[in-house]
């Protein structure tokens, strides 16, 4: 028996199609976003955890832009110090040729001059986003380049560091010339024991005072020319040990930077596994939700239609 105060059926069809629209609403979430928790109510447990991680892995994305900026120093530092070795390397060979008899020193001194101008342009220019690990003003000091970051079980972040001690890649100094490869004295002996005590650039700074500068002219003795070869060959050692501290720096970074982006993508993966929906099987959910909707709707108008023919029985 129908009644006109309440129609039963159709308030089960109005629960029926509530259902259906939830249901609906759901599946569309999930098929535009592609997960299957997007909020804690869906499953508390995995959104923690997705969130957590997460987190960690801006972090993550964070310090690899910042490997990003410190290969970038490292490299300009690096193609500096090439640059350098290469032209202390020709002054090297112009100081040998002077010592040949009847050469014009003079002239090769001018040389010398031009080569030594274009180190310190080298020292000067091999900067990176305002920083220098070739040339400085004060004392060099420690670099600590982010290497990766971590999250503890109480939630907090730590971060590592690549330590570069940017005293053994200085060329030259305007504050002490003993902070510089370039700048400094470097004292020895010659072969026929002949004393000796050079620096290559005079960039103005504090420095020994019983050095000379490696310049030479043609009054310039053999002895002499032996001491500044002896003091270039020091100064080749000392640049091509800077050379293969800056290399393997490098090279350590990019190695972390490779680690980091296979980390990131690790906890991508991780956290897909735990929120991520299955595209095809909600994709198949949402048609078929669309289709018991609209079965729904139709009933509902069925029985509302139903109830109209009962009321005008009264009309």
């Amino acid at each position: 028996m129908s009644s006109i105060s309440y129609n039963q059926s159709a308030a089960s069809a109005l629960l029926l199609l509530t259902g259906s629209a939830k249901a609906l609403e759901r599946n569309t979430i999930q098929v535009a976003t592609g997960r299957n928790v997007n909020t804690a109510s869906d499953n508390a447990a995995y959104w923690s955890i997705a969130t957590s991680m997460r987190s960690t892995g801006m972090s993550l994305s964070a310090v690899g832009d910042a490997s990003g900026l410190a290969a970038a120093m490292t490299d300009t530092a690096s193609l500096g110090m090439e640059a350098a070795t290469s032209l202390v390397s020709e002054i090297k060979a112009k100081l040998i040729l002077a010592r040949s008899p009847g050469v014009d020193r003079d002239a090769i001194n001018a040389e010398i001059g031009q080569l030594k101008e274009q180190l310190g342009m080298v020292a000067e220019s091999s900067s990176f986003n305002g920083e220098n690990w070739l040339s400085s003003a004060g004392a060099p000091g420690v670099k600590s380049l982010l290497a990766s970051a971590s999250t503890s079980p109480d939630g907090t972040t730590g971060l590592n560091t690549i330590d570069f001690d940017t005293a053994s890649t200085t060329l030259t100094s305007s504050g002490d010339a003993a902070n510089g490869l370039l700048t400094k004295a470097y004292s020895g002996t010659t072969d026929n024991g002949t004393a000796y005590e050079y620096y290559l650039l005079d960039t103005g700074s504090q420095g020994s005072a019983t050095a000379s500068e490696i310049k030479i002219s043609n009054s310039t003795t053999e002895d002499e020319l032996d001491g500044m070869i002896s003091a270039t060959d020091s100064m080749l050692s000392s640049l091509t040990s800077a050379g293969a501290k800056l290399g393997s720096t490098s090279s350590r970074i990019s190695a972390n930077t490779d680690f980091l982006s296979k980390l990131q993508d690790a906890i991508d993966r991780g956290v897909g596994r735990l929120v991520d929906a299955n595209m095809e099987e909600s994709a198949v959910k949402l048609a078929a939700t669309k289709v018991q909707q609209q079965l729904q709707t139709i009933g509902l108008s069925i029985v509302n239609e139903q109830s109209k023919r009962i009321l005008d029985l009264f009309r």
